[in-house]
């Protein structure tokens, strides 16, 4: 499984999924936190696929959030969206990552 890092928003129904999914992992995980997930629309978004399905998506608003798939938390995917993340808007030289 090769994960793919993108600099961009998610399709709106890919984002949705990902959303559901999220939700129902914390959920069942007990680690369920209060996400706006309208800090989205930001210049500074790094979404993140296995495949095609969106697990993991991060930005920098306000403040930096990155929300990971609990399945998904043991790829280290939080501190490569980080990473990317504090680049782009350092240098803004992010343009995608395999």
């Amino acid at each position: 499984m090769k994960l793919a890092y993108i600099n961009a928003l998610p399709e709106e129904d890919q984002l949705h999924e990902f959303i559901q999914i999220y939700t129902e992992e914390c959920i069942t995980s007990g680690s369920l936190a209060l996400v706006n997930w309208n800090n989205l629309n930001s210049n500074y978004v790094i979404s993140v696929y296995d495949e095609n399905t969106l697990v993991g998506i991060g930005c920098i608003a306000e403040e930096q959030s990155i929300h990971v798939r609990p399945t998904y938390e043991h790829r280290e995917i939080k501190t490569m969206v980080n990473k990317l993340l504090q680049a782009e808007s350092k240098f803004g030289l992010v343009h995608g990552q395999s």
